[in-house]
């Protein structure tokens, strides 16, 4: 029963939610959890293992979390333009009003009553968000990049789709104020395992079943399923994730999308997962075989396989698009990191070719309605360090989106693929007040959201900002 200490995880939420009413410092599960007898954990555990098929639907939630500041603490943040998330057109001269950790009231300034004793933020000429979320972030024992990349750029929660839980010990375990960690736990994969270190190995339907068992009893609100794994394995995965309300996410180059999509999959990382689904039978069985035989291939032959898919006039386009939209499923195009561009970067024109017909695809996806989401990938050819989530949703406006729902899929779209949309992903009463204020209009030029001034979570500023309008 190897890490068994963890699946009570979703069992002391409500002890910490005590701690944190009095005023407790941030916490992390796995520091409460020490707190507890270790006979009650174990037990816990196995009874969580056992359960199986019949264990308790889980409930979507970060491995961290974030203390909040009193609850008679009140911040009143003045004439900024909101953009709430919902997809609606800005709001002028707002007001939102933060008691303790959630949004207590929002709207035109002349429309709210200020609480007496309020901090008063003037936040006049500059934009208010909710924070962002990045679906595909990595990370590797590190405290700081997830502070410098993510929380310290707007983005106040973010998924690892499939690195090791251990991996992120070392985060978890810091008291630094750090944002709401989301984790699918090693991805799942076929032998000869892509990533033998990062890789729950699966070789039949009832270790796919005890692997997402085990993933959801130490945390993962969403599995990752990797590329080597079969269709027979990945539909296997997904029923035993839907058993327990989770989410399957993957990464597809042998298996095609619109299988995987009706196997249960609801979230598809990277453009390219989606080539083998369109391209012609003859080339997408080549690049099968190719990628079979040396897993490494995927890198030159995902780009030679783009540059020959037709996106137009092609109904294994339209039929997959179809697909994508009437099963909701959330793409994660990652498109930074397919970046090629003429003359740049010793591109190739097969690359630049390749990447162009990516853009067109995912225009595509987006026009048809396509639940589209932000993911960095934590770094990208054309992105210097810590602005990959920027460069992607430079990306999705040069695509075809509108810079509105650019911020919808990287706020509300990303809360919702989380499981945390009754909470998280939009300025609304009753929400926790994880928020963003940039200097400008990102609705005008999605570069905006570079100019970070200041950065709330759970209801606290985060400290250290250089141009930050709350601490001045």
């Amino acid at each position: 029963m190897k890490g068994v200490l963890y699946p009570v995880r979703s069992h002391v939420h409500s002890l910490v939610s005590m701690i944190h009413a009095l005023g407790g410092c941030q916490l992390r599960l796995p520091q409460v959890i020490s707190c507890l007898p270790s006979v009650t954990l174990r037990v816990v555990g196995i009874v969580t293992l056992a359960m199986g098929a019949h264990a308790l639907p889980a409930r979507a939630q970060e491995m961290n979390l974030v203390a909040s500041p009193p609850t008679d603490s009140t911040i009143a943040i003045i004439g900024a333009k909101l953009i709430d998330g919902r997809g609606g057109p800005p709001a002028n001269d707002a007001c939102i009003v933060i008691r303790g950790n959630r949004i207590a009231d929002v709207g035109k300034r002349t429309e709210i009553t200020i609480p007496d004793g309020a901090t008063v933020i003037d936040a006049a000429g500059k934009t208010v968000l909710p924070g962002f979320f990045d679906t595909h972030f990595h990370s590797r024992h590190s405290v700081e990049q997830p502070i410098k990349y993510e929380l310290h750029h707007g983005i106040t929660s973010f998924r690892d789709p499939g690195h090791p839980f251990k991996y992120y010990e070392t985060l978890l375990s810091s008291n630094a104020l750090i944002p709401r960690v989301f984790l699918c736990g090693g991805h799942l994969d076929a032998p000869p395992a892509v990533w033998p270190d990062q890789a729950e190995v699966i070789t039949s339907n009832a270790e796919a079943k005890q692997a997402v068992a085990s993933h959801v009893a130490n945390g993962a609100s969403a599995i990752k399923v990797y590329f080597r794994l079969p269709l027979e394995q990945i539909r296997a995965t997904c029923n035993a994730a839907q058993q327990r309300n989770i989410p399957v996410t993957a990464h597809l180059e042998l298996v095609d999308a619109d299988d995987a999509i009706k196997a249960g999959v609801i979230g598809v990382e990277h453009i390219t997962s989606f080539g083998t689904a369109i391209a012609s039978d003859d080339l997408s069985e080549r690049f099968k075989s190719i990628v079979s035989e040396d897993s490494a291939a995927r890198r030159e032959w995902r780009f030679r396989l783009w540059a020959q898919v037709q996106i137009e006039n092609n109904p294994k386009v339209d039929d997959l698009i179809d697909l994508i939209v009437k099963r909701e499923v959330f793409v994660s195009p990652t498109l930074a990191i397919f970046e090629r561009r003429q003359g740049e970067k010793d591109a190739t024109e097969t690359e630049v070719t390749a990447f162009k017909n990516m853009m067109a695809f995912f225009k595509r996806c987006y026009q048809a309605g396509a639940k589209v989401v932000v993911g960095s990938h934590t770094a990208a050819p054309y992105a210097s360090r810590g602005k990959a989530f920027l460069r992607e949703a430079e990306l999705m406006v040069q695509a075809g989106m509108e810079p509105i729902d650019v911020l919808t899929a990287a706020t509300k779209n990303g809360a919702e693929f989380f499981g945390v949309g009754d909470r998280l992903g939009t300025i609304e009463t009753g929400k926790l007040a994880d928020l963003v204020i940039v200097d400008g209009d990102p609705t005008g030029a999605i570069k905006a959201i570079d100019r970070i001034a200041d950065v709330m979570i759970n209801g606290q500023w985060v400290p250290g900002l250089p141009n930050s309008v709350s601490q001045q």
